[in-house]
C-alpha cells in the first residue's frame, strides 16, 4: 500500500476494506475463520474466511466477490471522505486483483459480459449491507493496538516494520453480522 500523507485516512481506509471483504463472503454463504478481521497501523489488514471451493462458475463468482469487495468498498469509503484514492499500480498488482481477474477467466462466457455482470452486483451487494460493512469497522477501530500475533500458517499479513493490530475475532463478526440479519457461520478450520 502506498502511504499517503495521512495515515489515519489509510487506517480508515483499511478498516473498511476488510469488512469488505468479511461481508460479501458471509453473504456469498462462505464460513468465516476465527481470526476474523485486523488491521495494523500503517492500514494493511486481512479478513479470514474460507473461499468456495471447486471449479463451478458459482464457486468462482462467490469468490470474485468476496475478493473484489475490499477495494471497491475502500474506493467507496475514500470518495465519501475525499481521501486520496489508493495508487492504480497498488490496487492493480495487489493480490486480490490478481486473485480475481484469474477466476474472471476461468469463468464461461464473455469475460467482459461476466465482469460487467459481477462488478454491478458487488456494487448492489455493498449498497445493501454498508452499515453492516461499517458496524464492523467501527467495532474494529475501537479495539486497542495489541501485540502483532503471528499467522497460523506463519505468513505475514502486515506492514514490515509494524508490531501492533487491531483484531476482531470471528465469533465477534458473527455476532455484529447478525445484528444486520446477515447468517454467518465461523469455522476454525
Amino acid at each position: 500500500m502506498t502511504t499517503t500523507n495521512n495515515r489515519d485516512a489509510n487506517v480508515e481506509s483499511g478498516a473498511r476494506h476488510e469488512p469488505g471483504h468479511i461481508v460479501i463472503a458471509a453473504t456469498q454463504g462462505l464460513r468465516l475463520r476465527t481470526e476474523g478481521l485486523m488491521i495494523d497501523p500503517s492500514g494493511w489488514g486481512l479478513a479470514c474466511y474460507h473461499e468456495a471451493l471447486g471449479e463451478s462458475d458459482s464457486a468462482r463468482a462467490k469468490n470474485i466477490l468476496a475478493v473484489l469487495a475490499g477495494f471497491a468498498v475502500e474506493k467507496r469509503f475514500r470518495e465519501e471522505r475525499g481521501y486520496p484514492a489508493r495508487d492504480y499500480l497498488d490496487v492493480t498488482f495487489n493480490r486480490d486483483n490478481v486473485v480475481a481477474r484469474t477466476l474472471l477467466g476461468k469463468l464461461s462466457g464473455d469475460y467482459g459480459r461476466n465482469e460487467e455482470r459481477l462488478t454491478q452486483e458487488l456494487d448492489e451487494l455493498i449498497e445493501r449491507h454498508w452499515l453492516a460493512i461499517e458496524a464492523l469497522a467501527t467495532a474494529l477501530l475501537t479495539k486497542r493496538w495489541e501485540p502483532l500475533k503471528p499467522l497460523k500458517s506463519g505468513g505475514r499479513w502486515s506492514e514490515e516494520n509494524e508490531t501492533t493490530a487491531k483484531y476482531l475475532s470471528g465469533e465477534e463478526v458473527v455476532r455484529i453480522l447478525d445484528e444486520y440479519g446477515i447468517g454467518a457461520v465461523c469455522d476454525p478450520g
